[in-house]
């Protein structure tokens, strides 16, 4: 009876060492270090929440969390690292509403929901922004002008990214073929060619903006997000003054498709957990951000939402979509 049994454990064995499935009984996930792909470079507000989260990663999993920047294709090459990682928990994305952009605008071949959703956790927003001696007191007038001079401004815009379908929202909302799309990248880039007059007007990251509030070389006109920012509440957004511009700036978890459920139950609950630690709120505000939690239904639902509205965006503005 006994060699039965050891014989039988041995086939059993030998299959999951195959398949790669745990044998008799499965390890606890976290087991070992988790990788967390951002498809940015170092230093930037993505890379930068990323890297809040990692901080108490290990706290709240029991592993560290180990950041990995595979930049490129605006987001979309570290995305495709994910896309085909083996689904054991171990590759995760930490990845903003670019996940769907590139695939609405034509530009990537995959969409966030050929991903698995794990849950969200960090919000920030952009502000329509001008340099302080700007005729533009305030956003009305900056689209105002809009509508009544085609052509005349000029705006920075990263093919295939959220900066795209927000810059189409913008020019669709003043009547369509009003502003001059420019290349631009991110705040680094923008805010330079803003205060030297090469652009007229720019979607800025609020973590870029306060110190150039601050010194008196830029004005922030309105936010970008449905809601009002805790960190610049006296501005409006476009969404309130009649402008149908909707663009969110949030982090988000994504993992290869067919991760199990017991594994994005545990990385949603250290999620949970980030989003209600104090420390993690106070490190967040300095960077103008807040936690922002949601499970993994939640964001489905809401990247759902987020791609049907992107898609309009893209057709009324004639963008190439798919």
């Amino acid at each position: 009876m006994f060699k039965k049994f050891a014989a039988v454990c041995l086939v059993v064995m030998s299959i999951f060492a195959f398949t790669g499935l745990p044998a008799c009984a499965a390890d606890k996930y976290p087991s070992k270090p988790i990788k967390m792909i951002v498809g940015y470079a170092p230093g930037g507000g993505v890379d930068t929440t990323a890297r809040i989260f990692a901080k108490y990663a290990e706290e709240f999993l029991g592993q560290p969390v180990v950041i990995t920047n595979i930049t490129g294709g605006g987001g979309s090459i570290g995305a495709r690292e994910v896309l085909k990682a083996r689904p054991d928990g171990y590759t995760l994305l930490w990845m903003h509403e670019a996940i769907l952009a590139g695939y609405v605008t034509g530009v990537a071949k995959f969409n966030w929901d050929e991903f698995t959703p794990v849950g969200r956790a960090v919000a920030t927003c952009d502000a329509i922004t001008v340099k302080a001696d700007s005729p533009w007191k305030t956003i009305d007038d900056f689209m105002a002008y809009l509508k009544d001079n085609p052509g005349k401004v000029k705006m920075p815009v990263e093919i295939g990214s959220t900066s795209q379908l927000e810059l189409a929202a913008i020019d669709n909302a003043a009547g369509g073929g009003r502003i001059v799309a420019v290349s631009g990248g991110g705040g680094a880039t923008r805010i330079p060619k803003l205060l030297g007059g090469f652009l007229d007007a720019a979607s800025l990251n609020a973590p870029s903006i306060p110190q150039y509030v601050k010194d008196g070389s830029l004005r922030p006109l309105a936010v970008c997000t449905p809601e009002r920012s805790p960190f610049f509440p006296e501005l409006p957004t476009l969404l309130e003054k009649g402008y149908d511009v909707r663009k969110p700036f949030n982090m988000y978890v994504f993992g290869p498709q067919g991760l199990s459920k017991d594994v994005v139950a545990r990385v949603n609950e250290a999620l949970k957990k980030f989003s209600e630690d104090p420390r993690v709120e106070k490190d967040l505000a300095a960077i103008l951000a807040v936690p922002s939690y949601m499970t993994p239904d939640e964001q489905a639902k809401y990247l759902t939402d987020m791609t049907v509205y992107f898609q309009g965006v893209a057709k009324k503005a004639g963008i190439n979509q798919k």
